[in-house]
């Protein structure tokens, strides 16, 4: 089968419209048949003064798209991209490191400098004019990108492992690495390779991304509806999250499966708390936290259920009578609830990423089945200005070789 491709700067009003009934989805830069999985179009934003535009992309999915996650399509992630997200990374990873030492949790940010070092040998590889010095120095690039590959591997295992708050960051460092692999080998003209490492990347990626999401999920998912998140977590939410975790669900399986979890958390509050994983009790983002600030959430919590909740009594609550302590400056830090929220936006974007990935894949055989060389792909571009969103899309049809 051969694939044909057209540019439109504006999204064809059918695609909208199946996108708002559900019979279309975005992942990641793909949109794609819910039914068959059929892909139809591909999005990419357009740039500026070689720099992306920003967009929110409300228009295509309720999922967030973040500065932080990955770029829409894989002609966009040229390694100057990727070196400002790698910059980001660290940088959030060096302000973590500050306060997670006050536990003796020390953070491997030693290799970053060997990234930057295998993009900087990358991008200067293709710029070279003699072919044979262009290939060798790419080939360098790319062993750097391999270590790199087993390097984070190993760091997002013990973090995941750990229940840590930056395993998202290594996560999202170990993409980055596969991902410029793959542009090396795009590159160098050696497309059934880039398939080949990509689908490797997702199989090594997607089930460390699923494994991260249920831990910060918690024990208790049914805590991310508590009656003080109304109106910044519902249930649609909630479902999005389960639905990627465990396809076929909708609103009404995930409630029943969180029916007695509801009752569970109104119970007995203390054993969710004290489950919770570091990756939620330790606010790396805020500027202090100790370990009293659980304890002292768990008591008004307790006070909480047992004003609001008819037949709780206080004795279902043994903690033992102490001193009520002033609460802590920061009301977000010493709820566990408060973090809820924020966390839910760490879960939406690691899904992000993880559907951007994937939509990679999708992208490359679209490049393969057209007949195209990816420089060709990459170089598609509308002849006029794209709408307000700052985004064009490339619309694909199959048709019998």
């Amino acid at each position: 089968m051969m694939t044909s491709a057209e540019i439109a700067t504006e999204l064809p009003r059918q695609i909208a419209d199946g996108l708002e009934t559900g019979a279309y989805e975005r992942l990641g830069g793909a949109i794609r048949e819910v039914d068959t999985g059929q892909v139809i179009a591909f999005v990419r934003e357009a740039y500026g003064l070689g720099q992306p535009i920003v967009s929110e992309l409300l228009s295509l999915s309720a999922m967030p798209a973040n500065a932080n996650a990955l770029n829409l399509a894989l002609t966009t992630m040229q390694f100057a991209v990727v070196m400002k997200r790698l910059e980001t990374i660290e940088a959030h990873l060096r302000q973590a490191q500050k306060l997670l030492s006050a536990i003796d949790h020390k953070l491997d940010l030693s290799f970053y400098a060997n990234f930057r070092a295998a993009l900087d040998l990358a991008a200067n590889a293709f710029t070279m004019a003699n072919p044979e010095t262009r290939r060798v120095s790419a080939l360098q690039a790319i062993a750097r990108f391999l270590e790199a590959e087993h390097h984070y591997t190993d760091l997002v295992h013990l973090e995941i492992a750990s229940q840590s708050e930056v395993a998202d960051d290594y996560l999202a460092t170990l993409c980055l690495a596969y991902v410029t692999e793959v542009r090396c080998y795009l590159e160098l003209d050696e497309p059934e390779t880039a398939l080949q490492r990509l689908g490797e990347g997702i199989a090594v990626l997607r089930p460390r991304f699923e494994k991260h999401a249920r831990t910060l999920l918690t024990s208790n998912p049914a805590a991310y509806l508590h009656p003080r998140l109304r109106g910044r977590i519902d249930l649609k939410r909630l479902t999005r999250v389960q639905r990627w975790l465990t396809p076929g669900l909708d609103e009404n399986a995930v409630f029943e499966a969180q029916r007695d979890n509801l009752f569970r958390l109104a119970q007995r509050p203390e054993e969710w708390i004290e489950s919770l994983p570091p990756a939620i009790r330790l606010p790396v983002k805020s500027a202090a936290f100790s370990a009293k600030l659980f304890s002292d959430a768990a008591a008004r919590l307790a006070d909480y259920v047992e004003s609001s909740v008819p037949g709780v009594a206080r004795r279902r609550f043994p903690w033992p009578e102490r001193e009520r302590q002033p609460k802590p400056a920061s009301g977000e830090n010493a709820d566990p609830f408060g973090r809820l929220p924020e966390t839910l936006e760490l879960i939406e974007l690691m899904i992000e990423q993880c559907s951007r990935f994937e939509g990679y894949l999708a992208e490359l055989r679209a490049v393969r089945d057209s007949g195209m060389a990816f420089q060709q792909w990459q170089g598609m571009a509308p002849a006029e200005s794209p709408g307000a969103l700052g985004l064009f899309y490339v619309l694909v049809a199959r048709s019998p070789a």
